[in-house]
This record gives C-alpha cells, sequence and structure tokens, in this order.
C-alpha cells in the first residue's frame, strides 16, 4: 500500500499530536496527585464523647486529610482521648496526656475541650478545635493567634437568635419559647443571650430551665413542665449533651405536644423528628479544617492560621412533624430547605 506524501504528513502529525496528548494527560494526573507528606503524623483528638468522634466536622476532615494525601494507617495515625467535663480533673488528665505525647497536633471538638489545653503551663503542641461556639475563651487574637492554638468557629452561640428567628417564621403563632439547659455549660449563657435579644424584638417570651450537670435523666422530668397548657408553644435545642444524647426522645414529646421546635445540629434534628434544623455546614466547616492543619503540619506558624468563621448555613424541615403538630410552612420556605424529610 502506497502513501501520498500529504498522507504520510497528516500520519505523522496525528502521532505526534496522540503521543503528545497521552503524555499531557499523564502529566496533568501527576501533578493533580496528592503531595504525600515526608514523615509519619501522630494527630491527637481530646473528644468530649462519641459525638465528638462521630461528628460531621471530624468525618469531614480526616476525608479531606486524605486528599491531600494523609493516608490514616499509613501516614497519618488518630490518637482519641475521651475526658468527662463532669468528672473533676478528667479533662485536664487528658489534655496533659496528649501534650506529653509528642504528638505533631491535638485536635478538640469545641470550647470546653480546648479550655484544658489552652490553661497547661507548657502547651507545646499545636492544637487546632473543630468547632468552637467562643472562641475568645481560648485564643485571644482572633486574626492572629498569640499562642499555639487555632481553630474553626461555628454559630452555635452567634446564630441562637437566627434560630429563634427562623423558627418563628415557619410558625408565626409562636409565642413563648423553651429551652432545657445544663447548669455551667460552657455555652448555654451566652447563647440563651442571643435568644433572649431575638424574643425581645419578635414579642416573644422564653423560658429557660436548668439540669444538673452530667444528670442528663433529669431532662424528662423537666420536660412535663413544657407544654400547651402552660402556653409554651416552642422549644430550642441547647447544644448540651442532654438535649443531643436524648434528642429522639425530645423529637417525640414535642410532636405529642403539638410544640415547634429547632435544634442546632443536622443528624439530630429534623432528621429525628424536630420541625426544623438550622446550622453551619459541618461538612464544608470540617474540610476548611483539614486544610488549616495541612499548613500547619507543613510549618506554617499558627500566628498565620487566623480562627475561621463558619458562614455556610444548612437549614432542614421535617413536613410530618409540621402536619402533626398542626404547623402550616409557606412553601416560600419549603422552597429553601436544603432538605426536607417526611417521615
Amino acid at each position: 500500500m502506497k502513501f501520498t506524501f500529504k498522507q504520510a504528513v497528516f500520519a505523522v502529525f496525528a502521532a505526534i499530536i496522540i503521543v503528545g496528548g497521552f503524555y499531557s494527560w499523564q502529566f496533568i494526573a501527576e501533578q493533580n496527585k496528592p503531595v504525600v507528606p515526608p514523615k509519619n503524623y501522630k494527630i491527637g483528638f481530646l473528644a468530649l464523647s462519641d459525638k465528638d468522634v462521630q461528628s460531621e466536622n471530624f468525618i469531614a476532615f480526616k476525608a479531606r486529610m486524605e486528599k491531600l494525601g494523609y493516608i490514616e494507617g499509613k501516614n497519618v495515625e488518630y490518637i482519641v482521648k475521651q475526658g468527662d467535663r463532669n468528672i473533676k480533673g478528667d479533662l485536664e488528665n487528658g489534655a496533659k496526656e496528649l501534650n506529653e505525647a509528642g504528638l505533631d497536633l491535638i485536635l478538640t471538638g469545641g470550647t470546653t475541650s480546648t479550655v484544658p489545653l489552652k490553661e497547661l503551663v507548657n502547651l507545646k503542641t499545636p492544637v487546632y478545635f473543630l468547632s468552637a461556639a467562643r472562641p475568645e475563651l481560648v485564643v485571644s487574637n482572633l486574626t492572629s493567634p498569640e499562642g499555639l492554638i487555632t481553630g474553626m468557629s461555628e454559630g452555635v452561640v452567634s446564630l441562637a437568635g437566627k434560630r429563634l428567628e427562623f423558627l418563628k417564621e415557619i410558625d408565626p403563632s409562636i409565642k413563648k419559647v423553651a429551652s432545657i439547659v445544663e447548669k455551667g455549660h460552657t455555652t448555654a449563657a451566652a447563647a440563651q443571650a442571643k435568644i433572649d435579644a431575638a424574643a425581645k424584638k419578635l414579642g416573644i417570651k422564653t423560658v429557660v430551665i436548668e439540669i444538673d450537670a452530667g444528670k442528663y435523666e433529669q431532662i424528662f422530668e423537666k420536660l412535663k413542665t413544657i407544654t400547651r397548657a402552660n402556653g409554651i408553644d416552642g422549644y430550642i435545642a441547647c447544644t448540651c449533651l442532654s438535649n443531643e444524647k436524648y434528642a429522639k426522645e425530645l423529637a417525640d414529646y414535642f410532636r405529642k405536644e403539638k410544640i415547634s421546635s429547632i435544634n442546632a445540629e443536622v443528624g439530630i434534628g429534623a432528621k429525628l423528628g424536630w420541625l426544623a434544623t438550622y446550622s453551619n455546614n459541618r461538612t464544608r466547616t470540617g474540610e476548611l479544617a483539614a486544610e488549616s492543619v495541612d499548613r500547619i503540619l507543613k510549618g506554617t506558624p499558627i500566628a498565620q492560621i487566623p480562627v475561621q468563621f463558619a458562614s455556610d448555613i444548612l437549614f432542614e424541615l421535617n413536613l410530618k412533624t409540621a402536619k402533626e403538630i398542626g404547623a402550616t410552612i409557606p412553601q416560600a420556605i419549603i422552597s429553601r430547605a436544603n432538605k426536607i424529610y417526611n417521615e
């Protein structure tokens, strides 16, 4: 078979394009591979409970870390230490233990578990909080942290008033809202102040009912006072372990009592039968945290890692709950929901 000169030139150019394209693709693929960290890292996690370890923040953090080249069991190890805030000295001992363990970094779930590390006289390990409601308690200069502590801040406190406003928007008939909180909880008082301020503007009365720290079962006795007969028609969850531990029982109770309810936790809010959830996007928060931790592990000083404030908001609705309690939610609100539950 004979080729003309024109056909031969075309074949040569085609071969160059194919071969060049193949090697270009290989080069691009190689460039897009995560840079494998040059050592084996040990990252501690001072957690308050299993909830911290199973949180969306931590799950998303680890997933993003893996994409950045930190493969658990290969070049990074996560060492979890749980401490009970209700046992004197337990968190403090956990903080000391992790600080002396020769770790590359210590993660915490939030403000409460970060405070014992902040109070160590010889803190030598960088600390990164995944979700601090009150970062000012552990970092004085939020834009240029002065010590070894920085992290992500979520709107547990800052969004508390917004949750009430949103609940009122969902159910305009609300006149009196209750919350059950634990005495001495790190963020409860600050969050309640935001709720009270919003309530005043909305013409809503608020009721705060306290239970003893660590005695979570007391919540059931206090629930008996939260009834329509007592004029209470709304409930805002405290981000306390009691409200989190018994989230499903609370949701069922509010359905039965026909009380509009809102939670700050995606996993235990509308999904479990609460009327609504209003929360930060904690998956995104975890991903951002991983990107900052990657910079710290690669040598960026903490002073150059400012505290970040989560800005992505998620809200979810449970229309079955709305129907059961007799709440008619405007279609304009339904259309804004990130997720709708019908069970």
